[in-house]
């Protein structure tokens, strides 16, 4: 198996090295796997969030043989971004997993950056009201929200560890 991957701020890069280090198992951006691996090739396919749907699924499942799938956005990992995004994203036979990997507005055009403050001002506004009676993991959040920030953990990638070792 190999990994393929697109990140545009490059939390889904650092992802995908750091798992292809720790399973020993060769990487490459989605550019560079169109000239690298053989069609029958077994690949491991992640992605960054844009609107719900990881970027460039769906032409990773046209030319490789996509065993898993991991998407990589914003938010807390928790079971309803999993299923979230389970139906939001075609990947025929293959399991999806999601990471939580950061924030970083200084990296990503206008345009992206506005469409993260339209859909985070109800949340940043709801944080800001509160005050001093935010709980540290809140002013986190907040921060994380206006200054941006990176979430990636070698401990994040357990599960996905766990099913390429049962491949």
């Amino acid at each position: 198996m190999v990994i393929v991957y697109r990140s545009n701020t490059g939390f889904t890069r650092e992802y995908a090295e750091m798992l292809g280090r720790a399973e020993k198992l060769k990487v490459f951006s989605a550019a560079e796997a169109e000239h690298k691996i053989l069609p029958q090739e077994a690949v491991f396919y992640m992605g960054p969030l844009m609107a719900g749907h990881i970027s460039g699924l769906d032409q990773a499942v046209k030319k490789f043989s996509v065993k898993g799938v991991c998407g990589v956005g914003m938010s807390p990992a928790s079971r309803q971004t999993l299923e979230t995004l389970s139906k939001a994203n075609f990947a025929p036979g293959a399991p999806i997993f999601y990471l939580q990997g950061g924030w970083a507005p200084k990296k990503v055009g206008w345009l992206k950056r506005r469409m993260v403050n339209m859909v985070t001002k109800s949340t940043r506004e709801s944080l800001r009201a509160k005050g001093s009676r935010r709980t540290p993991e809140e002013d986190r959040q907040l921060s994380f929200l206006l200054h941006g920030g990176s979430y990636v953990a070698f401990e994040n990638l357990a599960a996905i560890r766990g099913w390429i070792k049962e491949q």
